[in-house]
């Protein structure tokens, strides 16, 4: 575990330049006062990064090394659940990194887990979600609002509905959110970057089948 020790005036003065140092807060540290300040010398501490802290600290440090070096101004936080790492990306340049329709944001989490996690065993990958001003959950809602207004479209003009191309993502969305609706199939058609999504009215005998088959035709 990572640990720093750090001088100062008074203990919270030495605490607070050390926390600088991690970049943490009190909350992601054990402190251990050292020395408490006297006469002739000054308080010393030593703070010890928690094992997730440390994790998180490494891989906050590792994503804005990366968004330096793309020359964006943002600010990251990382949360480190039981499976995977949540990484949230705030700042006057999301946008940016967003990109259209999140094709951005979806490359970067791609470059972030190809490189974070090069050369680990399998037993020390972590999957790294990223998201920058909740953009991925606004686009799921949106996504799910889309599905379901061309599938009633399908149904009241008896034909099918193409959807606009989308990421593989974007397209297991809509899949997911008409998997259940017993009118119409989804089907993905087309090739990269321009794939798209095929609402259709279904055979009822058939729907279970193109469910099942539906995740190998993405």
């Amino acid at each position: 575990m990572k640990s720093i020790e750090t001088q100062g005036k008074t203990v919270d003065q030495a605490i607070e330049l050390g926390l600088y140092k991690l970049g943490v807060t009190r909350d992601q540290v054990k402190i251990s006062i050292l020395e408490q300040a006297g006469l002739f010398n000054k308080a010393r501490v030593k703070l010890t990064l928690d094992e997730a802290s440390e994790t998180e600290t490494s891989l906050s440090s590792f994503i804005e090394e990366l968004i330096s070096k793309m020359n964006l101004v943002l600010d990251v936080t990382v949360e480190e659940q039981e499976e995977q790492f949540v990484v949230d990306i705030t700042g006057e340049d999301a946008a940016l990194l967003i990109g259209k329709r999140g094709e951005c944001l979806d490359a970067f989490q791609f470059l972030v887990n190809s490189i974070y996690n090069k050369g680990k065993k399998h037993e020390e990958y972590k999957k790294i979600i990223i998201d920058s001003n909740n953009y991925k959950s606004k686009r799921e809602d949106t996504l799910k609002i889309l599905a379901e207004r061309m599938a009633a479209k399908a149904v009241r003009e008896n034909h099918d509905v193409r959807l606009e191309p989308m990421t593989a993502n974007e397209r297991r969305i809509i899949h997911s959110a008409l998997t259940n609706n017993p009118k119409v199939e989804t089907e993905s058609k087309g090739n990269e970057p321009n794939r798209y999504v095929v609402v259709k009215l279904v055979n009822k005998n058939k729907k279970q089948d193109n469910n099942e088959n539906r995740a190998h035709n993405d």
